[in-house]
């Protein structure tokens, strides 16, 4: 039998910039499933195999958990067979979040193993969903549901991996182009030169982030989700306050440099 090992890398983006209909999530487990190891030894326990089908390239099995004086790193396991025999898995192994490991003692939490298809369209992937253990602890389970991931919402400008792409690209820019007229300004300004081309530049640098302040603003009053609007909102109003409000200074200190300058003079 092939197996493939596959971890989704899409889901360490924020899941509230995908769209899911809970309303059709279908129960896996209602009650509690309870594993308890009594043993420092390996353990692994089948929740529930369940056939379900796909609507959507995404899926997630969602649930709580709660487990007491789990020794090493635990994890629940979700096996998604396809047809072919192919076979691949998520685990909960992330720092934090609703894939965050299992370790030492914690009370009831969200939990989520989500499965990306990508280009796979079966009709029917079969879900053995499991408790894997390295020694001693109890761990229980309980409203498990699984449902399809919508990615895109009809009517949006562009889909929410766009939105991460663009939040990333300005941010990085931003930061970039304030690294720079910071620089030029802290040996410029202390000398009392380029006067002209420091405030252009940052008076440039607030332009660019009221543009992008004001599209994201447009895109929230027309209902874009946020994927779309928020990225443009939050560096582009970093850029426009914090530019504006650092000219000021740099005026200030502008002068300052000219006044002890005519002091200078007239000694």
């Amino acid at each position: 039998m092939r197996t493939n090992s596959i971890f989704v890398a899409v889901f360490i983006l924020s899941t509230s910039s995908l769209v899911l209909a809970d309303d059709k999530a279908m129960p896996v487990l209602d009650g509690v499933f309870k594993v308890e190891n009594e043993q420092s030894v390996w353990n692994s326990e089948t929740v529930k195999t369940v056939e379900y089908h796909p609507a959507s390239p995404i899926y997630v099995v969602r649930g709580r958990v709660q487990y007491q004086n789990v020794e090493g790193i635990a994890y629940l396991e979700m096996w998604n067979i396809l047809p072919d025999g192919s076979r691949y898995f998520s685990r909960t192994l992330g720092e934090y979040g609703t894939m965050q490991k299992i370790q030492g003692t914690s009370g009831w939490r969200e939990f989520e193993l989500p499965f990306n298809l990508m280009d796979q369209k079966p009709g029917t992937v079969t879900l053995e969903i499991n408790v894997v253990m390295p020694g001693k602890g109890t761990i229980e389970l309980s409203g498990i549901t699984v449902s399809d991931i919508q990615t895109s919402v009809a009517g949006e400008w562009f889909s929410s991996r766009m939105g991460g792409m663009a939040g990333g690209i300005l941010g990085s820019l931003a930061g970039i182009y304030g690294g720079l007229v910071g620089g030029l300004s802290g040996f410029l300004v202390p000398r009392g030169k380029g006067r002209r081309w420091i405030t252009g530049l940052f008076i440039f640098g607030a332009i660019m982030g009221v543009l992008q302040l004001a599209f994201g603003l447009t895109a929230l009053i027309l209902g874009q989700p946020w994927h779309v609007w928020y990225p443009f909102v939050l560096v582009g109003g970093l850029l426009a306050v914090i530019l504006t409000s650092s000219l000021l200074s740099i005026n200030k200190a502008y002068a300052q440099v000219e006044l002890r300058k005519m002091q200078a003079l007239d000694m």
